[in-house]
C-alpha cells in the first residue's frame, strides 16, 4: 500500500487580511444601493399615480352611475305619460299599471340621484324635475284619469288645456341640462384618468430601464469580482479534493471566503487522518464480511448434512418402533402401548421437521436458474397434488387468470404450494375451506394472491409466522412443523420479490407474493 504524504500543517489566513476585507453581504449589496433606491423611487411614483388614476376611475364610475340615472329618469316620464295618455284614449285600466310603476321607479332614481350628486346645481336641477313631475302628476295626470273615468269629452277637453305637457316639457328640459353637464363631467374624469395611466406607464417603463440597466451593470461588476475570488478557491479546493493535502488556498478579499478558506485547509490535513482510518475500517470490515459468509455457508451446509444424515437413524428408530408395535401391541400392559405410540408419534414429527429443514436449506441453496414460466398451469398442477386433501375436505379452489413469468419454476412451486396448502389446513371448524388464487399488475411486479376463508391471524403474529418453526397452535389442532411460511418467505427474497398478510381473526387471509417483473437478481451462490 502506497505511503499517503503527510500535510504540511495548514497556514492561518493572516489576520489583517480577514479583518479589513469587505463582508461578502457588502461585496454583495453595496453596489445595488443606487439601483434599488432608484427602484424604490419609480415604485413610489407608480403607486402615486395608481391611487390618483383610482380616484379618477371612481369618478368616471360614479358619473357613470349618475348618467344612467338621469337617463332612466327621462325615460320613466315618457313611459308614465305614454301610459296615462293610453288610458285617456282606451280608458282601459291596463295601462294605468306601466304608469304606476313608472311613478314608483321614478321615485327611486330620484332618491337615489340625490344621495350620489355632487354638485348644488345638479341637487337644484333635480328638485326642478321632482317638482314638475309631481305637480304634473297632481294637476293633469290624475285629474285626466278621473275625468276619464266619468267621459271621454271632460277627459279631452282636460287634456286640450296643455297644463301637463308643458310640465312634462319642463321636466325634459331639465333633464336634459343635467345629463349634459354629467356628460361633459364623465368626459373630463375619462380624461382625466387616461391622462394619469399615460403617466404612470411612461413613468414606469423609463424607471424601470433605468434600474435594470443599473443592475445589470452591477450585477456585472459583482458577479466578475466574485467569481474570480470563488474560481481561486475552487481551483484550491479542487487540488485538495484530489489528495493535494499540502495545497493552500490564496489570500481572499472577502471576510467569508477567506475563513472558507481556512477551513479546507484545516480540513485537508483531517481528511488525510480520515482517509487512514476509514482504510483500516474498510480493510477490518472486508475481512468480517469473508468470515461472515464463510460462517453462513458452514452453516447451511451444516443444516443439510445434519438434516440429511439424520435421516437413517431415524428411520431406523421408526422402523424398529413400528416392529414393536405390531409384535407387542396388547401383549405388554397399557402403558407399554402409550409409550410406543408416543415414541411412534414423536418419530413422525421428527420425520416432518427434518423434511422441513431440508426443504428450507434447499430453497436457500437452490440454483438461480430462471425461465418463462406459466403460473396458471403451475397453480392448477399444485392443486391437482392437492386434489386427495382437497376432497377430503370438502374443498374448492378457484384460480383466476394468471401470467407467465420468468423466474424459478421450483423455488415458485415450493411457495404457491405452501400458501395454497395452508388455506386448506387452517379452515375454520365445520367450515369448508374456500380458497382464491389471482393476479394482479402493478407498476414493476406482478402480485399473487392467495385468499382463504379460514381461522385468521391476528395483526400482532403477523411477522411472527414468517419465522423458523413458529406455531401459533398446538400440534394436536393443526399438523406441521411451523416453518411452512419460513419456507415461503424465503423463496420469495431468493425470486427477488416479497410476501406479506392480510388477515383478521375469523375472518380468513389474504397472501400476497410479489414477483418482479424481470428476471430475479443473480448473484453469488453456494
Amino acid at each position: 500500500m502506497s505511503a499517503v504524504p503527510v500535510p504540511a500543517e495548514p497556514a492561518p489566513v493572516p489576520a489583517q487580511v480577514a479583518a479589513h476585507a469587505p463582508s461578502l453581504r457588502q461585496v454583495l449589496l453595496r453596489p445595488f444601493a443606487l439601483p434599488f433606491a432608484l427602484l424604490l423611487g419609480v415604485g413610489g411614483l407608480v403607486a402615486y399615480g395608481v391611487r390618483q388614476n383610482d380616484t379618477a376611475l371612481k369618478h368616471v364610475l360614479e358619473a357613470q352611475v349618475r348618467l344612467q340615472l338621469i337617463s332612466d329618469m327621462t325615460n320613466q316620464v315618457s313611459v308614465m305619460e305614454n301610459s296615462q295618455r293610453g288610458f285617456v284614449i282606451t280608458a282601459q285600466d291596463s295601462y294605468l299599471k306601466p304608469f304606476e310603476d313608472g311613478m314608483l321607479a321614478f321615485q327611486a332614481d330620484t332618491f337615489a340621484l340625490r344621495d350620489l350628486s355632487v354638485t348644488d346645481l345638479q341637487r337644484t336641477n333635480l328638485r326642478r324635475v321632482k317638482a314638475a313631475v309631481a305637480r304634473w302628476h297632481e294637476v293633469a295626470a290624475q285629474p285626466e284619469i278621473r275625468a276619464r273615468r266619468d267621459s271621454l269629452d271632460r277627459a279631452a277637453a282636460r287634456v286640450g288645456n296643455g297644463v301637463g305637457r308643458g310640465l312634462l316639457d319642463e321636466a325634459r328640459a331639465v333633464l336634459a341640462v343635467m345629463t349634459t353637464n354629467e356628460t361633459l363631467r364623465l368626459n373630463a374624469a375619462a380624461e382625466q384618468s387616461r391622462t394619469l395611466l399615460e403617466r404612470v406607464q411612461w413613468i414606469a417603463a423609463g424607471g424601470l430601464l433605468l434600474s435594470v440597466t443599473l443592475l445589470l451593470l452591477t450585477a456585472y461588476r459583482v458577479t466578475r469580482t466574485v467569481n474570480r475570488t470563488v474560481l481561486d478557491l475552487n481551483s484550491a479546493a479542487q487540488a485538495i479534493a484530489q489528495g493535494d493535502y499540502a495545497r493552500r488556498t490564496p489570500p481572499m478579499p472577502v471576510q467569508e471566503l477567506a475563513q472558507l478558506g481556512a477551513q479546507f485547509d484545516a480540513m485537508a490535513g483531517a481528511v488525510q487522518d480520515r482517509e487512514a482510518q476509514l482504510r483500516a475500517t474498510a480493510e477490518a470490515l472486508q475481512a468480517s464480511n469473508t468470515h461472515l459468509e464463510r460462517s453462513n455457508r458452514e452453516l447451511e451446509q451444516f443444516a443439510y448434512v445434519a438434516s440429511h444424515d439424520l435421516q437413517e437413524p431415524l428411520r431406523t428408530i421408526g422402523s424398529y418402533t413400528e416392529l414393536l408395535a405390531r409384535r407387542y401391541h396388547g401383549k405388554l400392559d397399557d402403558r407399554a402401548d402409550q409409550y410406543i405410540a408416543f415414541t411412534t408419534s414423536a418419530t413422525l414429527r421428527m420425520k416432518t421437521l427434518i423434511q422441513d429443514l431440508l426443504a428450507y436449506s434447499r430453497v436457500r441453496k437452490a440454483p438461480r436458474v430462471t425461465h418463462d414460466v406459466n403460473l396458471g398451469d403451475l397453480t392448477r398442477d399444485i392443486v391437482a397434488d392437492l386434489a386427495v386433501q382437497i376432497e377430503g375436505l370438502g374443498a374448492q379452489v378457484d384460480v383466476g387468470p394468471m401470467p407467465t413469468v420468468h423466474s424459478n419454476p421450483e423455488l415458485l412451486r415450493h411457495a404457491l404450494q405452501n400458501l395454497i396448502g395452508n388455506a386448506l389446513k387452517f379452515q375454520q371448524p365445520g367450515v369448508p375451506p374456500r380458497v382464491r388464487v389471482t393476479a394482479e399488475r402493478e407498476a414493476r411486479r406482478w402480485v399473487i394472491h392467495v385468499q382463504d376463508n379460514g381461522i385468521g391471524i391476528a395483526p400482532e403474529y403477523h411477522e411472527r409466522i414468517f419465522g423458523v418453526f413458529q406455531r401459533l397452535h398446538g400440534m394436536d389442532e393443526y399438523a406441521g412443523s411451523g416453518i411452512g411460511l419460513a419456507v415461503t418467505r424465503s423463496a420469495a427474497e431468493q425470486l427477488g420479490g416479497d410476501l406479506w398478510l392480510d388477515s383478521t381473526p375469523g375472518q380468513g387471509s389474504t397472501f400476497h407474493l410479489a414477483l418482479p417483473l424481470t428476471t430475479a437478481p443473480t448473484g453469488d451462490h453456494p
